[in-house]
């Protein structure tokens, strides 16, 4: 497992397994790779899981950034706006 998952990451895969919920697909994965040894097998499958997950996250974190900034832009923007409609621009030194 990797050094840089988190325990927060350990831990989500820890209550799925104990929800008896599996991802057939990493499953599969770790079977083919572990030639059908099931006790192998869920080891593996617990780093690809953790990988994952920690995938996953790392998305939904940038999205998350993503989204906070481009709100902050239009706040920012709106301000601006704002300020402008409030002055008198016809009054303006050429």
């Amino acid at each position: 497992m990797s050094e840089t998952t988190s325990d927060l990451i350990r831990t989500m895969v820890l209550r799925e397994l104990e929800a008896g919920v599996r991802h057939d697909a990493l499953w599969l994965q770790a079977l083919s790779a572990e030639k059908l040894d099931q006790a192998k097998a869920r080891t593996l499958y617990i780093s690809l899981r953790c990988q994952a997950l920690q995938s996953d996250i790392k998305g939904v974190l940038v999205k998350q950034i993503r989204g906070a900034v481009a709100s902050d832009d239009l706040a920012k923007n709106k301000v601006l706006a704002d300020f402008l409609s409030q002055k008198d621009l016809s009054k303006t030194k050429r």
